[in-house]
């Protein structure tokens, strides 16, 4: 049976820091080497990236890679429109999506096409590792870990984030590609939901991994967690249903982000109503804390991160609680990215 041609796509703005371990890693990768490509989108480079993939491409031309690199220059519109320039110029009845800073393992490709061995199956989800030592970072790796053991309970997701999933090609264009008006931290969760409810089949490939470079501080967690929080709010607007449930946040999150919500209105109603309030505050938090106990028991590390378990659940139900607040008064519509409206893939 002749595998499927795939084409691999990555967006990259100023990546001359990550990128060369990504590309790298396609030159390992046990899928036949004359049935994908790798296309990078670079997204106006300010640094030397696109000069450095143009000289990895001639590269592997003379040490007899046969796996053909390539570089698109674009003007800046963000990653969902670099996405979506990849698949047009792409040949691959299989695209495949990871991202600049990240290093897919040598069986990634391999790994990401078993499912689609079933030609029902449209989309594939993969996952995170991570070679970090931070406890910030480790503590991420651990929560994608314990969301991994969630979405492997379903014969189907509705999830196929963009640093690592698979899309059968017809299936994508089916989908009319990313919304590029949703920024690279919500932009593939939209289009997994628009694939499933248009009845395209995606399932979680656990073996189609990729190491990735998590926030390694509290500050930078926080501030993605407030972006995720924000824009994933704005999705759940176009497909309300999956506010109730899907098949990657479980109920014990949505749980916590209400307890933490509690917790500061209480606070904030102790100093100005009654100080009573305060140990309603206080009791939200503690139950709050016991929730997470599950995880930190099930975690796998030290005991010092088992310990801050809690404290780094509470941290990041409280950031994706505040950006939801925020992200209940927006609209994807009002949103431009590069002074344009979106512009999709058709076929």
């Amino acid at each position: 049976m002749t595998q499927p041609t795939v084409t691999v796509v990555v967006p990259v703005r100023n990546g001359t820091g990550v990128l060369p371990l990504c590309l790298e890693a396609m030159k390992t990768q046990t899928y036949p080497a004359d049935r994908f490509e790798v296309i990078v989108i670079d997204d106006e480079s300010t640094d030397g990236t696109a000069k450095m993939v143009e000289d990895m491409a001639e590269q592997w031309v003379a040490e007899g890679v046969k796996t053909r690199l390539r570089l698109i220059r674009k003007p800046w519109g963000g990653a969902g429109a670099a996405r979506n320039r990849g698949v047009e110029e792409g040949s691959g009845q299989v695209v495949l999506f990871t991202d600049a800073d990240c290093e897919p393992v040598s069986n990634w490709i391999e790994e990401m096409m078993k499912p689609l061995e079933d030609p029902t199956v449209q989309a594939v989800a993969g996952g995170y590792l991570t070679k970090q030592a931070s406890s910030v970072a480790r503590l991420a790796q651990a929560e994608f870990e314990d969301r991994y053991r969630y979405v492997a309970k379903h014969k189907y997701v509705d999830i196929a984030f963009t640093h690592s999933a698979a899309v059968r090609r017809e299936a994508f264009i089916d989908a009319k590609g990313f919304d590029e008006r949703i920024p690279n931290n919500a932009d593939d969760l939209e289009l997994s939901y628009r694939l499933a409810v248009a009845g395209h089949p995606i399932v979680f490939a656990p073996k189609g991994l990729v190491y990735h470079q998590h926030p390694a501080t509290w500050v930078d967690y926080i501030k993605k967690k407030i972006g995720r929080g924000y824009w994933r709010t704005l999705v759940f607007k176009r497909y309300p249903q999956k506010l109730a449930a899907d098949s990657y946040t479980p109920q014990t999150l949505k749980l916590q982000i209400l307890l933490v919500g509690l917790a500061v209105l209480f606070s904030v109603g102790g100093f100005f109503l009654s100080a009573q309030l305060w140990w309603l505050a206080a009791l939200a938090l503690a139950v709050t804390v016991g929730t997470t106990l599950p995880f930190a028991f099930r975690m796998n590390g030290p005991l010092h991160l088992k310990l801050l378990a809690p404290v780094f659940l509470v941290v990041q139900a409280g950031a994706i609680g505040y950006g939801a607040f925020r992200g209940m008064f927006g609209r994807i519509e009002h949103y431009e990215i590069g002074g344009r409206r979106a512009k999709v893939v058709h076929s």
